[in-house]
């Protein structure tokens, strides 16, 4: 895959962020895992103070805990600095007033976690395909002062 930069993963369940990280080191793209929903902000105020290299995508579990994958989203665009990430929900549910809530709070894809291993293979590998090879991702610059 092209160097596009990093996935930046919130998941608290450890077998699907191992089942996940095998997917991203078949396809050679980079990522970080984070157990818990309130280490995401800090995670990426941490990189700014550092002047490190920000993920090129997010990936956060609806599911996660202390706060769902839908309030870290929100916390997420309403910094200015990270607003140009894009936010991917993996979720357990096809309730659409869920779904539309989160494209109304600015996620750019909402994927429904597969309940089989084919389907998981498919998915993880169209979903890698799309934002690492297909997709324009934003490779904006932070300005420091």
């Amino acid at each position: 895959m092209a160097d596009k930069g990093y996935i930046l993963m919130l998941e608290k369940d450890e077998h699907d962020s191992e089942l996940s990280n095998n997917y991203f080191e078949a396809m050679r793209i980079p990522a970080h895992f984070l157990r818990q929903s309130n280490q995401v902000l800090p995670f990426l105020n941490r990189l700014l103070i550092e002047r490190a290299e920000l993920p090129a995508i997010i990936l956060l579990s609806m599911n996660s805990v202390p706060d769902t994958g839908l309030e870290v989203l929100q916390q997420i665009k309403k910094e200015k600095q990270f607003r140009h990430i894009p936010v991917i929900i993996l979720g357990e549910s096809t309730k659409p007033e869920l779904i539309n809530r989160c494209y109304a709070e600015g996620v750019n894809t909402f994927i429904n976690k597969p309940l089989s291993n084919a389907l998981t293979d498919v998915t993880i590998k169209t979903f890698l395909l799309y934002w690492f090879e297909v997709a324009e991702l934003n490779q904006q610059k932070i300005q420091y002062a």
